[in-house]
């Protein structure tokens, strides 16, 4: 693949991201940086909790209507309404392969086109952790060009979550974590807390 990998890495499966490479061809993974800077910010969240990076999950705001999908250490993506997760887990065409067009792609995971009108977007900004935990930090960002659904006037998100160990019950078979919108949330901050789903817990929005 090439160019603009955010479709990917915004929806990267369960499986622990491996490498990337060849970024010659490809656009910085974080806006307002280039290549080497996006990559060492990525990695400056790796570094922290390494098994964590790049793990999707869901969150559900039934209050007020509204899905978060949050990529770990990367993005998170807010939708206004109720998103059904196998929806959010297909990955937007935002890149093209490595030959051939865009059109005539195929792929070994499902993708789904990425529309000019899209979700609210906030990238990675910094982690901290200490003892209880970490929390990552997440900016909202303006897209160029392109009709940006206005879901809330949030400008940033704080995302509570242990490190990730992966143990045998998690990978056997791998499962995604759960995520709940928490307090205190304020007009222009919201908190999300990951962690482990409780069994037969399915991650939905609660009727």
């Amino acid at each position: 693949m090439r160019g603009n990998l955010f479709g990917i890495l915004a929806a990267h499966p369960l499986s622990p991201l491996l490498s990337l490479h060849h970024l010659d061809v490809l656009a910085p993974i974080f806006p307002n940086m280039d290549r080497v800077q996006a990559m060492e910010h990525l990695v400056a969240a790796a570094n922290v909790d390494p098994a964590r990076i790049l793990q999707q999950t869901v969150c559900y705001d039934q209050s007020n209507s509204l899905t978060f999908s949050v990529s770990w250490g990367f993005a998170i993506q807010v939708y206004q309404g109720n998103e059904l997760l196998p929806d959010l887990l297909s990955v937007q065409r935002t890149f093209v392969p490595w030959r051939g067009s865009k059109a005539n792609a195929n792929f070994m995971f499902n993708t789904r086109p990425y529309p000019c009108k899209m979700p609210t977007v906030y990238f990675f900004k910094s982690v901290t952790s200490d003892k209880r935990g970490i929390w990552s930090h997440y900016s909202r960002y303006f897209a160029a060009n392109c009709f940006e659904s206005n879901v809330s006037q949030v400008e940033q998100i704080i995302v509570f979550s242990g490190k990730l160990e992966l143990n045998d019950e998690q990978m056997n078979p791998p499962r995604r974590q759960c995520c709940n919108v928490v307090p205190p949330s304020t007009n222009d901050t919201t908190n999300l807390h990951i962690r482990q789903c409780k069994i037969d817990e399915l991650i939905s929005m609660q009727s």
